[in-house]
């Protein structure tokens, strides 16, 4: 009984922890050559300063990063879907893909949990580095 009672407390902090980073379904991109990507998505109900955020942590991690409309012209397109007011991300996916449109890696993120005291602290790029960092955290 004591090692059931065990083993179920130790499952729920494990999930629990889990959920309260905010980031999940995290497939990390291999490639450690990448020095470019181009953003690709809808801004209309993200924050304000999206592309800006997503910028500055790509930055963090040696990539530049422009705003297209079109994939022409980029061997590396960042698919962004964000949803959320006009200072947090509620909720946002990120997917690298290749000119062929192969899915290189790929996060979700869910504003939720310990996150949500997480973000008062360190707002809008918090959440950009969380996510940024996770989908290259090979490189």
């Amino acid at each position: 009984m004591k090692k059931l009672l065990l083993s179920s407390l130790l499952f729920s902090s494990f999930v629990l922890s889990a959920c309260s980073s905010g980031v999940n379904d995290v497939k990390p991109v291999e490639s450690k050559n990448i020095k470019e990507v181009c953003l690709k998505g809808s801004i209309r109900k993200a924050p304000d300063e999206i592309v800006e955020a997503l910028t500055k942590s790509l930055k963090q991690k040696r990539i530049t990063a422009r705003l297209v409309k079109k994939d022409e012209g980029c061997s590396h397109i960042l698919h962004f879907s964000v949803k959320g007011n006009s200072k947090i991300i509620a909720r946002a996916r990120l997917d690298l893909r290749d000119s062929n449109k192969l899915s290189l890696g790929s996060v979700s993120y869910k504003h939720r949990g310990d996150e949500a005291d997480r973000v008062k602290q360190v707002g809008l790029q918090g959440q950009t580095d969380l996510m940024i960092n996770e989908l290259f955290k090979n490189n």
